[in-house]
């Protein structure tokens, strides 16, 4: 069995690849900003130049694999029937071509007879958000000279219609193999136009997108785990299933790291796993993606800040530490999609997958219980539209620093990504002063409001910086105010 891998844009992964994989054949990957969007938003996908880019397609073509250059976005807004936005599009296509990419997915079937009669040199990919999931569907783009197509995850399990595909088609198939995506999730159609607006360069929105879609669907998986077993996956240990059926799976994600993607690539070479499931699909994992690109997300004209600030906070825990999936306490579980139709199915009548999460999967109620309700915060204020309330700072040009209270809160500011400096630096010194206050009605002292009495003191402004980081962040500012002689000042907040 082959396999496709997504790309980071790390050359450390080809190194990787060339010393430790036997089977993968190709890698696939997009860049930030591109004109037909794509899979994943900008603020996702690592950054690369165009000119990195092309070096890194080199070097993979050179270490002997496949590149597949991603033009999968659902939807290009019609531009692609206007003469300037037609333009950009063939020219970008023009530069992909130059990196020496052999292999390009698309979503749109104009595009793949538009690349077909231009650019000749290219297999086309059908994109799995094409959702072919049947021979009807599949031969109309075998039809018009599709290469290859990626299935949409719903068909993954439908081994029917698998074994009806093989018969029927000529061209390549692929499946995913670790997806996370709910099994036909009613965000779908919502959420792949999302991303595709949300990596489209020139797009109206600018790359921002308040990704409602992912909050929903996370809530639901860690409310519900046995919806979790009914995502199409395939574990490790079930490729030798689809040998026959399918050419090779798809393993993802692209803003993993390289050391995780690594972990995946081991796990379905040697086709077995004996850790914790969550780790090998798509959920999120501290330290195992790469950080996103705010610049995209922290767009004061478009979003109140500081709900976003606790977006980022949400989406900063391991999925891992509050739930574990026994990977071995899985075998077994496909067996039953070899025979069973779940798509004519009632989940509630059958309880395959139910049963199955009973015995399999292990729950930290308490963490549980705690990133349920910042979930349902947000939400709340999703729905109630408080996430585009203006953001209304208040004027702190009056408020008196002592003076290392000042040189250290401009230290500070190198843990704060640049588009949010000008808001962190006016919550900081107001939540100092709320400190300094809170401690001088409880009669802690006379350290003043920073306005009226004593200025702002260091030791308030270290309290209120650490308060107000979102919890992603807090290893890293830890270890910097250690370093700094700083931590004290949290410790003894933090003490009893």
């Amino acid at each position: 069995m082959q396999f496709s891998i997504a790309c980071n844009w790390d050359p450390a992964l080809i190194e990787g690849l060339r010393k430790e994989s036997k089977y993968v054949d190709t890698l696939f990957g997009q860049i930030t900003d591109d004109p037909f969007g794509g899979g994943r938003g900008s603020f996702l996908v690592p950054k690369v130049t165009r000119e990195q880019a092309k070096e890194f397609i080199a070097e993979a073509r050179r270490a002997g694999f496949h590149f597949n250059y991603l033009l999968n976005g659902a939807c290009l807004d019609n531009l692609e029937t206007t003469r300037e936005g037609n333009r950009r599009l063939f020219e970008h296509i023009e530069w992909v071509a130059s990196t020496g990419a052999d292999m390009v997915t698309v979503t749109l079937p104009i595009l793949l007879v538009w690349i077909k009669r231009h650019f000749p040199q290219f297999q086309v990919v059908v994109s799995s958000w094409a959702r072919v999931a049947n021979v009807k569907r599949a031969k109309y783009w075998e039809d018009i000279g599709a290469d290859e197509i990626i299935l949409a995850e719903s068909a993954t399990r439908d081994f029917a219609a698998l074994r009806a595909m093989r018969r029927a088609l000529k061209l390549r198939l692929e499946v995913i193999a670790n997806p996370s995506c709910l099994y036909f999730c009613w965000l779908d159609s919502n959420h792949i136009n999302m991303m595709t607006h949300a990596a489209q360069g020139g797009h109206v929105s600018g790359g921002f997108v308040l990704d409602h879609c992912q909050v929903y669907c996370q809530r639901m998986k860690l409310a519900k785990p046995d919806e979790l077993l009914k995502a199409r996956w395939v574990r490790p240990e079930d490729v030798g299933d689809y040998e026959g059926l399918v050419d090779s799976l798809k393993l993802l994600e692209r803003f993993r790291t390289t050391e995780t993607l690594m972990q995946v690539v081991r796990a379905y070479e040697s086709r077995r796993f004996d850790g914790n499931w969550v780790e090998l699909i798509t959920l999120p994992r501290r330290r195992a993606h790469h950080p996103p690109n705010l610049e995209y997300l922290i767009q004061p004209d478009r979003v109140n800040i500081d709900w976003m600030l606790q977006m980022a906070d949400i989406f900063g825990y391991s999925f891992s530490d509050v739930m574990e999936i026994d990977n071995r306490a899985l075998d077994g579980f496909a067996e039953h999609f070899k025979t069973h139709d779940c798509f004519h199915s009632v989940c509630d009548e059958c309880r395959h997958c139910a049963e199955w999460a009973a015995r399999a999967v292990r729950v930290d109620e308490e963490k549980r219980r705690a990133v349920l309700e910042k979930f349902d915060r947000f939400i709340e204020a999703i729905v109630d539209r408080r996430t585009i309330a203006e953001n209304d700072l208040p004027d702190v040009s009056r408020v008196q620093l002592a003076p290392d209270a000042a040189a250290v809160l401009d230290a500070l500011m190198q843990f704060v990504p640049p588009p949010l400096a000008p808001f962190a630096r006016t919550k900081i010194i107001v939540g100092a002063v709320q400190l300094m206050n809170m401690q001088r009605t409880a009669g802690a002292g006379t350290a003043g409001d920073g306005g009226n009495g004593a200025p702002v003191s260091l030791q308030a402004i270290v309290q209120s910086f650490w308060l107000g980081t979102p919890d992603p962040s807090r290893d890293a500012v830890r270890e910097g105010l250690e370093r700094a002689g700083l931590w004290g000042f949290v410790a003894m907040m933090e003490s009893p």
